[in-house]
């Protein structure tokens, strides 16, 4: 008698076909999402040993590629990708400054000098800018200065302050 060995060798790759893309808006507050990303579909001649993502618990607004790997008892793999675009579509929040009222510039029917204060703004990502309004002088009477806050995004909100400036200078007669 005598023994010969066969070794049958698994060189298949295995397939995987990763889930669909996935477009979210981010979490409320934040600047990120959890994503349900999916199951991918995976196949072996033999037997899917195990599948994993690259995946980050958390994703940043943006987009981010997800790679998926399917590993075969043999140790042959396969991959795909899959893409999580994540929105910001949360408007930034802005508080104007309080109302101001103000006397005119003596002999003059405005004021020149006006301290209008700085809003208080907010969002989850991040501001980009902060703007007003606010003509150079203000005349006599009511203005109304709008406020506006920009987000990284390009998302934005306003708010309006009031500027009232009287007029307390007496007329002159000769």
């Amino acid at each position: 008698t005598c023994t010969q060995v066969v070794t049958v060798i698994d060189t298949e790759n295995p397939t995987i076909t990763c889930p669909a893309d996935v477009t979210v808006t981010a979490d409320a507050g934040l600047c990120t999402a959890v994503v349900a990303l999916g199951t991918p579909v995976t196949n072996d001649n033999c037997v899917v040993a195990s599948t994993t993502n690259d995946a980050p618990a958390t994703f940043p607004v943006g987009t981010t590629t997800v790679t998926w790997t399917v590993t075969d008892n043999s140790g042959n793999t396969a991959t795909c990708t899959q893409t999580v675009t994540v929105t910001d579509n949360e408007n930034p929040t802005i508080t104007c400054p309080a109302d101001v009222t103000i006397t005119a510039d003596a002999g003059q029917c405005l004021s020149s000098v006006v301290v209008l204060g700085t809003p208080v703004t907010n969002d989850n990502c991040g501001v980009s800018t902060v703007v007003n309004n606010a003509p150079a002088t203000f005349p006599v009477g009511t203005t109304t200065v709008t406020w506006t806050v920009t987000d990284i995004h390009g998302n934005t909100a306003t708010c309006t302050q009031v500027v009232t400036v009287i007029d307390t200078e007496n007329p002159t007669i000769t």
